[in-house]
């Protein structure tokens, strides 16, 4: 039995459209333990290019309008494609992913109204989160929210989107399980999954991601003096803030789509 390689390392590139060929299986042969042992390996490469798919969309890497297909993203990762079709069949579930009519995959369009819906959702829920966090969060949890706004500080200094993508989520993330509710993060997480890929389009330049470092620091600080209230107004105006940009945008894409479909009915008199 020819035994399958892990799925790749956090720090692999996603460049799926055009993967890296020399990646994929390893030649040695697999001795008695693991050939027992095959089954459960298989469930976790399963388990592993879901993840990892999973946190590419929440922290941005995979973006909107690029394409994915099983084979290149299997690739990538360095397993066979059943693992991957295993894990992208799971994210269209979640709606984190949209079959195309070329056999590729990407994420689902943002328009204006599923925007404003999905704000009102994360408003509600990261909220609660936050605010229930402040009654409930330990100093070894403060600590690792306020570690994870330092990496976001010194990427934003840098003008390294991926590198503050990846600290925004974990950040997030850190403060919505402090708050002790299994279901609160279980209800966000797939919130995530459909805004993650457009956070960048939020945050297009160094300027504005020095400017959203100003709601993080204060939900640390809110955290700190555990202050619910303050708490849940930091994380709203931070999803408020940064939700703004990308608002407008959709509106005003939108809005051009509506002239070029009403102009050639004019000029027919219709």
């Amino acid at each position: 039995m020819t035994k399958k390689r892990a799925v790749a390392s956090e720090d692999a590139s996603l460049s799926l459209v055009s993967p890296p060929r020399h990646g994929g299986r390893v030649g040695n042969s697999a001795g008695p333990l693991v050939e027992a042992l095959s089954p459960v390996v298989r469930e976790t490469l399963q388990t592993q290019a879901y993840n990892k798919l999973r946190e590419a969309l929440m922290t941005g890497r995979i973006m909107p309008g690029q394409s994915l297909t099983l084979r290149a993203t299997a690739e990538v990762m360095g397993t066979s494609p059943m693992p991957v079709r295993d894990a992208v069949r799971r994210l269209e579930i979640e709606h984190a992913l949209v079959a195309r009519s070329n056999r590729t995959l990407g994420v689902p369009e943002m328009t204006y109204s599923s925007l404003t819906e999905l704000r009102e959702v994360r408003v509600a829920l990261e909220g609660l989160a936050a605010e229930k966090a402040a009654h409930l969060i330990t100093a070894e949890e403060l600590a690792a929210v306020d570690r994870r706004y330092q990496e976001m500080a010194v990427a934003a200094a840098a003008g390294d989107h991926g590198a503050y993508l990846r600290a925004n989520w974990a950040f997030h993330s850190a403060i919505y399980r402090a708050s002790g509710s299994q279901l609160l993060v279980s209800l966000i997480e797939p919130t995530w999954l459909r805004i993650g890929p457009y956070v960048r389009l939020m945050l297009p330049d160094r300027r504005n991601l020095t400017e959203s470092l100003g709601n993080h620091l204060r939900a640390v600080d809110a955290l700190r003096r555990r202050d619910p209230a303050a708490a849940r107004q930091a994380i709203v105006q931070d999803i408020t803030d940064s939700a703004e940009g990308l608002a407008r945008m959709l509106r005003a894409r939108e809005d051009q789509k509506g002239k070029e479909e009403v102009a050639p009915l004019k000029a027919a008199n219709i």
